[in-house]
């Protein structure tokens, strides 16, 4: 058995593997995959037995902002195996080793999107709120019939629009927990060609606000030779109201034409349903979920903003990255954390890997680790204080991968 990184030749085998794990048709996905591939082949890591590739893993090297703290984040993704290989354990290896590669290489944390939580969850992985969706007929935008002053907005190719979306993208993304500042290695992945358009909201002064990525199918409903009218929106971002209101303006010029609008919920973002008007039901649904978890404590806390000053010691338990088993002080001071490391020195209040990655990531309160025991002889004052660094705030992981 083997274990190396995967090279630009390797590509057929690493298609089909990814074909017969995730049951697309890898001629139709060849192309793609193989200009993709030509710069992404240093990301995958494979697993050899007798000169076969048998599995493969990739890690991607993301920046994350978590509370307002830009840290590296390793993404594991398309973990696969020939069916012919499977039950011999070769999956935990590839990831046993970028266990390893990503505590060497100092990642913060990582996160993932699991075939199943519980084979995750064994390697320290807790489960994130899921992506959800919600669907709604587009008259029920009718409050936002009309353009707010000054502002306008245009339809544009997915080349002309991606200037728009990086930079409002860029904008935006400084405010959201959970959210991938993409490089320019990634931001290439989107400037491929897909089916759709943009929408762009400018302000008085053109300067474009907000925009919106969708698609559309059928025509309205009870046609014979069309399927329902329906828009499905990959990403909406905006930085003012105005941009939003005229994004939903949009939207409902589609009102003669589309009976389905399926946007993404995003939890930094007001609820949709006060910009409704005139709906009785709409329907929301978990598309996918997430998981994470902390690599190294001591990158993860230091500097992470705070609200309230104070000093805690406390010792974690990780039972796969083994510098993090020991004992810590965590002091807020000055609106940030600092943490120093005590190595075997006793602590009472002690916690799980587990129990912080669900603090930090605004999972979990302190009361509800005790359910899970990821944390435990933690006083009234302590629990509230770690509330108080962390308190609840729902992440949104804006890549996929």
């Amino acid at each position: 058995m083997k274990i190396r990184q995967t090279k630009p030749e390797d590509y057929e085998r690493i298609n089909e593997l990814n074909a017969l794990s995730y049951g697309f048709e890898k001629d139709t996905f060849a192309e793609r995959f193989k200009e993709r591939f030509s710069y992404q082949f240093d990301e995958n890591y494979c697993l050899e037995i007798d000169g076969i590739i048998a599995a493969n893993i990739r890690l991607i090297a993301f920046d994350q902002n978590v509370r307002g703290k830009i840290m590296k984040m390793g993404g594991i993704a398309m973990v696969v195996t020939d069916p012919l290989y499977r039950r011999k354990g070769y999956s935990r290896e590839i990831l046993n080793f970028l266990i390893d590669k990503m505590e060497k290489e100092n990642f913060a944390v990582s996160n993932l999107y699991p075939f199943k939580d519980s084979f995750y969850a064994t390697y320290g992985y807790v489960n994130a709120n899921p992506h959800v969706t919600i669907k709604f007929n587009p008259k029920f935008m009718i409050r936002w019939k009309k353009l707010p002053k000054g502002y306008t907005v245009e339809r544009l190719s997915p080349s002309e629009g991606f200037k728009h979306y990086k930079e409002i993208y860029n904008t935006r993304i400084k405010d959201v927990h959970g959210g991938i500042v993409r490089n320019e290695k990634r931001w290439k992945l989107w400037e491929e060609k897909w089916p759709g358009w943009f929408v762009v909201a400018y302000n008085s002064k053109g300067k474009a606000e907000g925009i919106m990525r969708y698609s559309t199918k059928g025509f309205m409903e009870g046609f014979s030779w069309s399927e329902s009218g329906k828009i499905r929106i990959n990403d909406i971002k905006f930085l003012t109201p105005q941009a939003r209101q005229s994004l939903y303006h949009y939207l409902y010029l589609y009102a003669d034409q589309v009976v389905e609008v399926t946007m993404p919920v995003v939890p930094y973002e007001t609820e949709l349903y006060p910009w409704l008007y005139g709906h009785y039901m709409t329907e929301i649904k978990a598309e996918n979920i997430w998981m994470a978890r902390i690599i190294n404590v001591k990158l993860t806390l230091d500097d992470i903003p705070v609200a309230s000053d104070g000093k805690i010691t406390v010792k974690i338990s990780d039972n796969h990255f083994l510098k993090n088993n020991q004992t810590y002080t965590i002091t807020s001071q000055n609106g940030k954390l600092s943490v120093e490391e005590l190595g075997e020195q006793p602590s009472k209040l002690e916690m799980t890997q587990e129990g912080l990655a669900s603090l930090v990531y605004g999972l979990l309160r302190a009361n509800d680790l005790e359910s899970f025991d990821w944390i435990k002889n933690a006083t009234e004052k302590e629990k509230a204080l770690l509330d108080a660094w962390f308190p609840i705030l729902h992440p949104i992981l804006t890549e996929g991968f």
